[in-house]
């Protein structure tokens, strides 16, 4: 936990990290901090009427699209990579997305506690709006999967700031009905992806451009109304500075030395090369080559480096904020909540990206048949998800054995589905019962996952657990498809 100002300063010797972050000045506009008339009792003031829904509504298009963008492209691979000429690089179309989608959510959620919520979300959108409209205007390869890593960025803002900011959007008691709707969001674009991909890419040419190409007026009329409806506060209340001081407040030379920069590197460096390594060991290159395992050492040493910083500028009490506060990790409740996030995940990317392609190249179905496949998955999570919100709103059943429930109804099914021959060019018909079982795991677990978060973070660590918890569940699924 953070020390408050009242304790005592240590020394202010310049550097990268100096002591007693304590006495830096927070930006008054965008860290949400209660001002001094403001009394002990006084409550946040939420949003009501038509800018709460023209927000919502803004921010449920963006976080929609960025998520579709994670399996719209399954069905989408086959078209591209054949217009292209990439097929042996095909899989780094999704995991180029992922790399930077998983890099940058903690990192997100920190940087919005010192630059301002609201400008982190609004760099989040336009970063992947913009590079939307790069990546179908590609004309190799190559620069459709750096495209498609700057998109992924943008798509982790997105991501992590609507779950930082989305506690501070409605009171305590309608959190958990806050959480139903953006897990829905989730699962209903996972269940659209492949569909729509395969929708798009039935015909021919160069249809596969509009998989990104739709993603632009989404785009823009969300970040319309996030400028227009979201307040600069994290309790939502008006600011009456100028913009001139609120950009000085925010991009002080204080405020950007309680940035931990080192720690954000060997986070990036850790998550980018441990899934270069697992996703080219095996294809490109042999698991005992140079390259892979020089990689893969870096990716561990870099971990352990960034563990080991963030524990030292932690106990330093350092002007820099750990990206991850180590402490969160110390408490066993919030501990077990990231093991779980991490094991939810990692089956379901590999599952829905893998089994249309499967479809496609070994039973020969087209890409909308392949997408097909996956309805009993994808139907089963949002039936389960919306009841799970159910459950713990109306129903008052603690969330901890909703997530106990869905990770043995998950294991269960993937269990089952490992079972199935390999062998075959015919789909099983059990395949399907089991992705029930699968999708009903996932959902039910998820949304129950993020309203546990909620109960059990104190107000000052919920943004970056948010973007920590998402940022190990997407790395858990990005490590599973490199694997797979």
């Amino acid at each position: 936990m953070m020390r408050t100002s009242t304790e005592p300063a240590a020394s202010n010797t310049p550097s990268e990290c100096v002591q007693s972050h304590e006495q830096v000045p927070q930006p008054v506009p965008e860290r949400g901090e209660a001002s001094s008339d403001r009394t002990e009792d006084a409550r946040p003031q939420y949003l009501t009427g038509w800018k709460l829904w023209t927000l919502l509504a803004g921010l449920w298009i963006a976080l929609f699209l960025s998520t579709l963008e994670t399996t719209i492209v399954s069905t989408s691979l086959v078209s591209i990579t054949n217009f292209l000429d990439g097929f042996m690089i095909r899989d780094w179309i999704v995991t180029a997305y992922l790399i930077t989608y998983t890099g940058f959510l903690t990192i997100y959620a920190k940087l919005s506690d010192i630059l301002g919520r609201k400008t982190m979300l609004i760099t989040g959108i336009i970063l992947f709006t913009v590079f939307s409209a790069v990546c179908g205007a590609s004309n190799n390869i190559h620069s459709l999967i750096i495209s498609r890593a700057f998109q992924g960025m943008g798509a982790s803002g997105i991501y992590a700031m609507i779950m930082v900011i989305a506690p501070g959007l409605v009171p305590p008691e309608k959190f958990g009905k806050l959480m139903s709707l953006v897990s829905t969001v989730f699962i209903l674009a996972s269940l659209l992806g492949p569909i729509l991909g395969g929708v798009i890419n039935d015909k021919k040419d160069q249809s596969w451009r509009w998989v990104f190409l739709l993603n632009i007026p989404g785009g823009v009329l969300s970040l319309i109304a996030v400028i227009i409806c979201l307040p600069s506060t994290t309790h939502l209340s008006t600011s009456h500075h100028l913009m001139a001081t609120h950009l000085r407040s925010k991009f002080s030379r204080k405020s950007l030395m309680r940035i931990d920069y080192v720690g954000m590197a060997l986070l990036l460096t850790f998550s980018v090369l441990l899934v270069f390594s697992l996703e080219e060991g095996g294809t490109r290159y042999s698991w005992n080559s140079g390259i892979v395992i020089g990689t893969l050492v870096i990716a561990v040493i870099t971990g352990i480096g960034f563990a080991s910083w963030e524990v030292f500028i932690d106990k330093k009490k350092r002007v820099c904020e750990p990206v991850f506060p180590p402490g969160l990790v110390k408490e066993r409740l919030t501990a077990a909540i990231l093991l779980t996030a991490f094991f939810t995940g990692f089956p379901f990317t590999a599952i829905v990206v893998n089994i249309p392609q499967r479809a496609q190249a070994v039973s020969g179905l087209s890409p909308l048949g392949a997408g097909i496949t996956l309805l009993p998955l994808l139907l089963a999570s949002p039936v389960a998800t919306a009841f799970s919100g159910f459950l713990t709103g109306s129903m008052k059943i603690p969330p901890f054995y909703l997530i106990i429930t869905g990770t043995l109804i998950q294991l269960v099914g993937i269990g089952l589905t490992c079972s199935l021959p390999t062998n075959s060019t015919d789909i099983s018909r059990s395949q399907y019962g089991f992705q029930v079982l699968i999708g009903a795991g996932f959902g039910l677990g998820l949304t129950s996952l993020l309203i546990f978060a909620r109960a059990v973070v104190s107000e000052d660590h919920i943004g970056v657990m948010m973007g920590g918890m998402t940022q190990i569940r997407t790395l858990g699924g990005t490590i599973s498809l490199a694997i797979w």
